[in-house]
Parts: C-alpha cells; sequence; structure tokens
C-alpha cells in the first residue's frame, strides 16, 4: 500500500512540473501569444510580441517645437520609459509623432519604418541608412513575429462629416544639410498601419482621419483610433466592425505626463467612445491611462 502511494506522489509531481508556467496560473495563455500595449501618450504605443518589442509614434519630449528653433530630444524623459526597440512606426511626420524617433533609433538600433520625410529626418540626425525603410503605401511587410501592411490615409479635415480627399502635403524630400528645425516636422503623408500578430489583427491609425475606400477590407480585432472632434467617425466604424476600439491621440501632448490627465481632456476620449456604441453597443471601448498596459489574448 505505501509503495502505491508513493508511485501516485511521484506521478502526479511530474504532472504539476509538466504544466508551462503561463498556464499555470488562470488558465492564461502562453506569454507568446500574448500581445502586451502600452500607451506613452499622445499617438504612441509600445507593443510586446512574443520576442519583438515595436514602437508607433513614441513622443516623450511632449513640448512644442518651435519653428526657427533646433530640436533637441529631451532624453532623460524617453529612457524613463523606452528600455529598448527592435521596429519603430511612424504614422506621419508631425513633432509629436515622430520628433523623438532618430533619438531612440540610435540609442537602441531600432527599425524605422516611415515616409520619406520621416526617413530624411531621421538621416539628417545621423541614423544608419541601414536602419530605414521608406513606405509610400500599399506594402505589405513580413517580420519575424508579425507583419504588416502599410495604407494610405490622410489627415484631419476642418468640417465635421467631409470626406474630401485632401491635397498632398508637405515633404521633405531629401537629408537637410542643417540641424533639424521646429518647421522640417510636416505632415509628410499619414498611413494606417494594419498588424497581424499570430490570429489577432490591429489596426493603428495616428491621425484622426481616414480615406474609408481604403477601409473595405480591413477586418481588425482590435483598431486604436485617433479621437478628433471635426471627424464623424461612425460610417469609418460601420465599414471596420473592429471587436475593440483603444482610443488614442486624446491627450494634451505637450504637457508632461507627470501632470496626469483632467476631466475635461477624458470627455474628448469619451467623446469617440460614444460614437462607437452609437454604431453598435457590443464593441468594448477601452479609455488608455498613461503607460499603463493592455494585454490582448
Amino acid at each position: 500500500m505505501r509503495i502505491v502511494l508513493m508511485v501516485i506522489l511521484i506521478v502526479a509531481s511530474i504532472a504539476v512540473q509538466s504544466v508551462p508556467a503561463a498556464e499555470s496560473e488562470s488558465g492564461s495563455a502562453p506569454q507568446a501569444q500574448r500581445i502586451i500595449l502600452k500607451w506613452l501618450g499622445t499617438a504612441g504605443w509600445e507593443i510586446q510580441f512574443a520576442q519583438t518589442k515595436i514602437l508607433i509614434d513614441p513622443f516623450l519630449t511632449r513640448r512644442q517645437a518651435v519653428g526657427a528653433e533646433e530640436w533637441k530630444t529631451d532624453e532623460e524623459a524617453v529612457l524613463n520609459v523606452i528600455s529598448g526597440a527592435d521596429y519603430i512606426f511612424a504614422g506621419h511626420s508631425h513633432a509629436d509623432h515622430i520628433a523623438d524617433i532618430p533619438f531612440i533609433a540610435k540609442r537602441f538600433g531600432a527599425k524605422v519604418i516611415g515616409s520619406r520625410t520621416t526617413i530624411n529626418l531621421c538621416l539628417s540626425a545621423g541614423v544608419d541608412k541601414a536602419q530605414l525603410t521608406t513606405i509610400s503605401g500599399g506594402e505589405k511587410l513580413d517580420f519575424r513575429d508579425f507583419s504588416v501592411q502599410v495604407i494610405e490615409s490622410q489627415h484631419g479635415v476642418l468640417n465635421r462629416g467631409s470626406q474630401k480627399r485632401q491635397p498632398r502635403s508637405a515633404e521633405i524630400t531629401s537629408p537637410l544639410s542643417g540641424p533639424i528645425l521646429g518647421k522640417h516636422f510636416v505632415e509628410g503623408g499619414s498611413y494606417l498601419y494594419y498588424f497581424t500578430f499570430g490570429k489577432l489583427r490591429l489596426l493603428d491609425q495616428s491621425t484622426g482621419n481616414f480615406i474609408e475606400e481604403n477601409l473595405y477590407e480591413l477586418q481588425p480585432d482590435v483598431a486604436i483610433l485617433a479621437e478628433n472632434s471635426n471627424y464623424d467617425w461612425t460610417e469609418a466604424i460601420k465599414i471596420l466592425r473592429p471587436k475593440t476600439v483603444i482610443v488614442h491621440h486624446y491627450d494634451d501632448w505637450h504637457v508632461p505626463l507627470s501632470s496626469g490627465m483632467t476631466a475635461a481632456v477624458r470627455r474628448r476620449a469619451q467623446r469617440l467612445e460614444r460614437e462607437v456604441k452609437s454604431v453598435d453597443r457590443n464593441i468594448k471601448v477601452i479609455i488608455p491611462e498613461f503607460l499603463k498596459t493592455i494585454t490582448l489574448e
């Protein structure tokens, strides 16, 4: 009897040890199958998937770029938040989207994907050409742990509900001969990024507008959308039909993260939440907090 009991105990011990650590608590999925998002403020995100760390529009300096003054990244503010990066994606080339990208790319050796303007500004700041990939819309990029489709978009609109295509934005067509000034952060074209992480599809929109004809083939599980009080989102939501919407770019981007967020600012995000719910109340809406993580299974 004692021998039988010992055998049972040994078998049970082996069974417990064989359960993967990530599954041993609450039956959760293995860590490699999770997508962990962290909101960096404005349109900035850090995404961790498998062994890859992705940044989108990381802007931690959080001050305005003055037209005639040389741009200087607040390196301490960046490094207080960013500890590494494999890839950096730029939605467009305004300062609150790309001004900190050259510093981050040089510091961590990250690959940068962006418009001709973004790439030329990175070259001007001394980023190695081998790290840079220029996009113009329509590209399908395959990486080790994920893939991404680049979709042409446009920036804001002046009149709510207007769907007119806007004229081509200003560009920086070659590297600068001198330092980067505030005036050099022109739009340079706007792009959506449609990521595939395993079976999950995530759409990132860095501006408050779309080219609706470019949305019809997309079926995102999660859509990260920029708040814009001038834009009526209902038609875009009807086309995309995401399961989850994450609201971003609703904060005061030139105010330090340490200042927190006022109720008036949060109401901007709630306005977009109401528009989403007016289309489909079953769509989950997440209004993120600064530097807090969101885990997608």
